[in-house]
């Protein structure tokens, strides 16, 4: 059964929590499965770095509701991998123009690689997108001059299956289990704010905030 979508200024009633929780799944699921979506795309937080913190844009692939998981792809060299694996809490920010809907998510990571899940994964992707995981050294290796990081013969093709191998032990799925939401939406009427949490016996939390 499809489920009715938020409308806050649709009608003369405040909406429920519950009705904002759900709107919220909607995006993500809206936006792992549309590439148009202002939610298909991500800044992703992770702790450590030569700053103390780093912050990069990523592509949501996968959204459940029921597992509380949300889901993208990386190339295993990156930095953000080590971040990762050494201390898995991120912070995931996601904003539609379209919607006025900011929604930013505590979660905690964890990194597959060669498994069932990264092998799954790895058939969907097209081979011209193959070549991202396919580039001579780990991402933000310095270079001498700008570069595509990929040999010459793949720069304006895509690879075989069999050239794509290489590629296929650089990828890797992160898997991120919602923690917290807060949801923060913009209106001329004055914005409306609200935070989901879950504790460690996955029990929900939720309240109302000002904005």
């Amino acid at each position: 059964m499809a489920i009715e979508r938020l409308d806050l200024w649709g009608s003369d009633e405040e909406p429920r929590l519950s009705a904002v929780l759900s709107e919220c799944w909607e995006m993500l699921l809206d936006g792992a499965n549309q590439t148009q979506h202002d939610f298909h795309t991500l800044a992703l937080a992770t702790g450590g770095g030569a700053q103390g913190c780093s912050l990069r844009t990523v592509v949501l692939r996968a959204a459940d509701r029921e597992t509380r998981e949300i889901s993208f792809y990386t190339d295993l060299r990156s930095h953000k991998v080590g971040e990762i694996e050494a201390d898995p809490r991120v912070a995931l920010l996601f904003f539609s123009h379209t919607d006025d809907t900011q929604l930013r998510i505590q979660a905690r990571a964890r990194i597959h690689c060669g498994d069932a899940l990264a092998a799954a994964a790895w058939a969907e992707v097209p081979p011209h997108r193959r070549r991202d995981y396919m580039v001579s050294g780990p991402p933000g290796l310095p270079w001498a001059w700008p570069t595509s990081g990929l040999p010459p013969a793949l720069e304006d093709r895509a690879p075989s299956d069999e050239e794509s191998r290489i590629g296929k032990g650089n990828f890797a799925v992160v898997v991120c289990t919602v923690r917290q939401m807060d949801w923060l939406y913009l209106t001329p009427y004055g914005h409306r704010r609200a935070t989901f949490a879950w504790d460690d016996e996955d029990r929900l939390q939720t309240s109302w905030l000002v904005p």
